[in-house]
């Protein structure tokens, strides 16, 4: 759910940003907001996942666990460092040197909020997680009308990052008394063994989902054509956030001890294969009316992208999930097979669209590139996957494909087509509440042996305050 908020938001935020500025500027804009989004796929895993597994596995003020959070800090500071550097060189390339610096700056800010948000997941303090997450994209929506307000143009509404991620700052005070200096933690090879796997698979992982904005940004000089497929690609990338949010949730899970790897994948492929699909069919059939009430009249021509953004997004998705659920598994070595064929697939793909059709050639070879790396990565992994898994898939489509022709049937009708897509947003919402991902989980071993802990946490409180 808190995905889900977070990407309607951020769309709020694209939306401002093509009607206020001038299609140059918003291209500028619009790849360093897809950086930092590379940025933020990988700091909401890099450190919380391995962070929040040893907070859960440890009680507050142990040794094991200000360890972890000694390193997960450590970690956060020194990657953010990097990150700053190699993000705010690419958008220096796009010829503007202050919007480069704000990049650079809320990438720092984005990866040392890292350590904080994943104390909390681990602690279980999941209300907490989710106000942090939806209020860091409200303060950059309230930031991003000051942009519009005072003119402060493309370097304007990159520093609404900066300033959006100092709400992951904030942090409860037990974290501070988990907080120490421990430099000798640094020197562990084991720990950097497993932040390696982890950095390297959502490193590739969130470059290839954003490449098609940034590299659309440096073939095409900021064109409006280019500004409207990097207007219409982010919108379109909406069923990343639902992978985004099955990521969360399931990594964890795969990873504890006695937990039930085939029951939990089971529910979770369910239900992002219904979201992401539908978010898919939703988006490949908008009615251009309602687009075009939203989008500046610049962009209009663009809208003949949707479907094969809308198709690319689901590629995307898919290849996100794929790979977080191979490399929670430990298979290594298929996950880099598959991200070496997906990175190859894509990025010939972009090109190969780009020599042939120019921007919209692009956004043609993103959604083949996208689909034939998550078909690649499917076979990969599918002998790891619930033996359910190729039925869920094939009822899966056929159920999207009858949606999409209902909505495209629908399309000329935009007050038709909004009524179709609430319906069926209800009925997904209701099937999701009967059997929910968590639902699984609570039949677990692991999460009886997280509720017990957490109970005993709450006692532990309670004593040390009485």
């Amino acid at each position: 759910m808190a995905a889900g908020v977070v990407g309607v938001l951020s769309y709020v935020i694209t939306i401002v940003m093509a009607n206020a500025l001038e299609p140059a500027a918003f291209s500028q804009f619009a790849a360093a907001q897809v950086m930092l989004g590379m940025v933020g796929i990988v700091t909401s895993a890099l450190v919380p996942l391995p962070l929040s597994q040893a907070v859960t596995a440890h009680p507050p003020g142990s040794e094991a666990r200000r360890d972890a959070v000694a390193f997960g800090v450590a970690v956060s500071v020194l990657v953010g460092l990097l990150a700053a550097l190699v993000t705010g060189a690419i958008t220096a390339g796009l010829g503007s040197a202050s919007t480069a610096a704000f990049v650079a700056l809320s990438a720092f800010v984005l990866f040392v909020g890292a350590a904080p948000s994943g104390w909390i997941q681990g602690d279980l303090r999941f209300v907490r997680y989710t106000v942090k997450s939806v209020g860091e994209v409200l303060i950059r929506l309230v930031f991003s009308f000051l942009v519009v307000v005072f003119a402060w143009g493309a370097p304007g509404a990159v520093l609404g990052f900066a300033v959006g991620g100092l709400a992951l700052l904030v942090t409860p005070r037990s974290f501070l008394q988990d907080l120490t200096w421990r430099p000798r933690v640094l020197r562990q090879r084991w720990r950097w063994a497993e932040t390696s796997d982890i950095a390297s698979t959502l490193c590739i992982v969130s470059v290839l989902v954003g490449i098609d904005v940034v590299l659309v940004a440096f073939l095409d000089g900021g064109s409006t054509a280019a500004a409207g497929l990097q207007a219409l690609a982010s919108i379109a990338k909406a069923p990343v956030y639902v992978a985004a949010g099955t990521v969360i949730v399931v990594f964890p899970l795969l990873r504890k001890p006695g937990a039930d790897a085939t029951a939990i994948l089971t529910d979770a492929l369910r239900s992002f294969g219904r979201l992401s699909l539908v978010a898919c069919a939703v988006i490949a059939t908008v009615p251009h009316a309602l687009v075009a009430l939203v989008l500046p009249e610049q962009y209009h021509a663009s809208l003949t992208l949707l479907p094969f953004l809308a198709l690319s997004g689901l590629g995307y998705a898919a290849l996100t999930v794929l790979a977080t659920v191979l490399l929670a598994l430990r298979a290594y070595r298929r996950c880099q097979l598959g991200l070496v064929a997906a990175s190859a697939l894509i990025v010939g793909s972009i090109f190969l669209g780009w020599d042939r059709g120019g921007v919209e050639g692009i956004a043609i070879g993103c959604a083949v590139g996208a689909l034939a790396s998550a078909g690649v990565l499917t076979i990969i992994a599918f002998p790891l996957l619930p033996p359910t898994s190729g039925r869920m898939a094939i009822k899966g489509f056929i159920v999207a494909a009858c949606f999409a022709v209902l909505l495209e049937v629908t399309q000329a009708q935009p007050v038709l087509w909004v009524a179709t897509v609430v319906i069926a947003g209800l009925m997904i919402l209701a099937q999701l509440r009967e059997r929910g991902p968590m639902d699984v989980i609570r039949g677990t071993r692991l999460w009886r042996r997280v509720g017990g802990l957490d109970r005993a946490r709450r006692t532990a409180r309670d004593q040390q305050r009485s």
